[in-house]
């Protein structure tokens, strides 16, 4: 059954232009999948997918369409996790370069070749490193090697699927796109400062999947068990309702978050909802 949007369309895109966030705020916007909006001083995309989705038969894998074209983008940054389709949609990145001609992107080592030979210029592309922040105006970002489903660099060096930490003005984002968990990850996760806002696939892994060369991700436990442990303040869940066939539902993980911790605190916002974060601190 084809999933609804809370907004989409002009009213989403409207929405997105005219809220602003208050000195201490932060709004994001879900698109579904790993894909959020995030705004404060400046429009970060990460993980858009605002096209089709088909498998080698022809046949569509979303539950649900694009809320929006990409040619109707605005944005400073749009990043991308890796290289997979759900992930870097070739046909959004393109459509968003030539809608919005400042925008930069923001990729793994192993992705900007991709990028390039798709038409993008090479000078709007910027390589993300690991462990290598960029300084950026409206956004700082921290890149962390990702593990799917292991650490991996190519042959000449580049990352191949990588982590975000996204510091806008007065609060951190952590966005782990796809990844299982690891010893060196969970250990590049707690060098670093908690995160205001988290957000960590769902979906797992297991047999049936990994045979149809799809790969997994972290569980609901372990999930749940890294918001704890890195003292994140919300918790955002991802990865579980656009492609069919994996799929899982939020609300088991929200279940075993307050298990763990009835007093910690999650979001879980509707398709094309936005949400205004303030930390407690304010």
């Amino acid at each position: 059954m084809e999933r609804k949007w809370y907004k989409q369309g002009n009213g989403l895109l409207r929405e997105m232009k005219e809220w602003l966030p208050g000195p201490h705020e932060l709004i994001f916007w879900y698109l579904g999948q790993c894909g959020f909006v995030y705004k404060k001083e400046a429009i970060v995309y990460i993980d858009p997918v605002l096209n089709s989705l088909v498998d080698e038969k022809g046949d569509n894998m979303r539950y649900y369409p694009s809320p929006f074209s990409p040619d109707k983008v605005t944005a400073d940054y749009v990043l991308c996790t890796h290289g997979h389709k759900d992930h870097l949609a070739l046909e959004t990145l393109t459509g968003i370069a030539k809608a919005d001609l400042h925008t930069k992107f923001i990729v793994p080592g192993d992705c900007v070749e991709t990028l390039v030979e798709a038409g993008i210029d090479r000078p709007r592309i910027i390589e993300a490193c690991a462990k290598e922040e960029l300084q950026l105006p409206g956004l700082t970002v921290y890149p962390i090697q990702a593990a799917h489903p292991v650490h991996q660099k190519t042959a000449q060096g580049k990352d191949v699927a990588l982590c975000y930490q996204l510091t806008m003005g007065n609060i951190r984002i952590l966005h782990l796109g796809d990844t299982y968990l690891t010893q060196q990850l969970l250990n590049d996760l707690l060098a670093l400062k908690a995160p205001d806002l988290f957000f960590a696939p769902i979906n797992g892994g297991d047999y049936f999947r990994t045979a149809r060369d799809c790969i997994g991700n972290l569980n609901m436990l372990e999930t749940a068990n890294l918001a704890i442990m890195l003292k994140a303040a919300v918790t955002v869940p991802t990865h579980y309702d656009m492609v069919k066939g994996n799929t899982v539902d939020p609300l088991d993980f929200v279940r075993i978050l307050r298990e763990i911790d009835d007093a910690a605190r999650w979001q879980l916002p509707a398709l094309g909802e936005g949400v205004i974060y303030l930390p407690l601190s304010f």
